[in-house]
């Protein structure tokens, strides 16, 4: 018994150590993570290595195509461009073509809104109104829509690859008594950018890093484990790597709790070992984890591994021609 009392004595006093060493950092931002992911291209286009984006129908097609032809240039994942663009008039070899159509419109229509008049004020107060009557003022409604479609066509077989329709509408009632509100140029400038955004999305993958927070709940810890449970996410603030080999440690002597696996997770997603990250998550969900954090931690894991999956593929395609 003086044995086992001696060890657990010793486990306490390394772990009350370690705290206090870690709650020397300096505090800097939140209690986050900052993992580096990526999500698949929304369509299969392994084999598309060359593209081509030719004018889009419409009054603003050519200025919507030639922002999509930008968007698609500067597509990159993992640091590498994504397609090579060839100018559709030049006549070289391409492997897929985008076309489509923008609709923009506006519609106003005149509208009657009533409002409340004072007619009348108290004469020992001139701020309190004794009778009103209500007017009517003229207005307009105004209808703003954006329909815009999209098609990619694989060249060398003429399958269509990919298709979406994509709608926008706003809608607001102008009157003389009301702040103006944006202008409809400014609503159609925004919506193209949020649709070549849409369909730059669709068509290549991308990378991106996010600073995810970590699991603060110290639920089933021994108390001296709790110390550095805490010391260790104060930690993430200026010594990321630091507070995961903390946490690492910790699970020599202390069964990982939820919170405690969840951390090791991203620790590992951080490291770029998604095999491990997987595994600690489905541990903190074993153990009801609660919340969203580890079903969305899957899914991030399950794109990425999705994108790497076809970035793999991809780059045999590139190097067999």
């Amino acid at each position: 018994m003086g044995l086992a009392i001696a060890g657990v004595m010793m486990i306490d006093m390394r772990w009350m150590v370690g705290a206090a060493m870690l709650s020397l950092a300096m505090p800097a931002s939140a209690e986050t993570l900052t993992i580096n992911s990526g999500d698949p291209a929304a369509v299969d286009v392994t084999d598309l290595l060359r593209i081509s984006v030719e004018r889009f129908e419409g009054e603003d097609g050519a200025a919507f195509a030639q922002a999509l032809e930008a968007e698609l240039a500067a597509a990159t994942f993992q640091g590498n461009p994504f397609y090579r663009i060839v100018a559709p008039e030049s006549g070289a070899p391409t492997d897929g073509l985008i076309t489509g159509t923008v609709r923009a419109s506006v519609d106003e229509v005149p509208v009657i809104e009533k409002r409340r008049r004072c007619t009348e004020y108290d004469p020992a107060d001139k701020k309190k109104c004794i009778k009103e009557i209500d007017v009517d003022i003229r207005c307009r409604r105004r209808t703003a829509a954006v329909a815009t479609t999209v098609r990619l066509v694989a060249i060398a077989d003429g399958s269509i690859r990919h298709t979406r329709p994509l709608n926008a509408r706003d809608q607001v009632t102008v009157c003389p008594d009301r702040s103006a509100p944006p202008s409809v140029e400014d609503y159609f400038e925004a919506t193209f950018r949020s649709q070549v955004r849409t369909i730059r999305n669709d068509l290549a993958p991308r990378s991106y890093s996010a600073d995810v927070r970590v699991d603060e709940s110290t639920k089933g810890l021994a108390k001296p484990a709790q110390a550095a449970f805490k010391a260790a996410i104060r930690l993430t603030k200026t010594d990321q790597v630091g507070a995961c080999a903390a946490w690492q440690a910790m699970t020599r002597d202390a069964e990982p709790t939820a919170a405690l696996s969840f951390n090791l997770g991203l620790c590992n997603e951080m490291e770029g070992d998604l095999d491990a990250a997987a595994d600690w998550y489905g541990d903190a969900q074993r153990q009801g984890a609660r919340g969203s954090a580890v079903p969305e931690a899957l899914a991030r894991i399950d794109r990425y591994r999705r994108a790497l999956g076809a970035w793999t593929a991809r780059k045999a395609v590139m190097g067999a021609n």
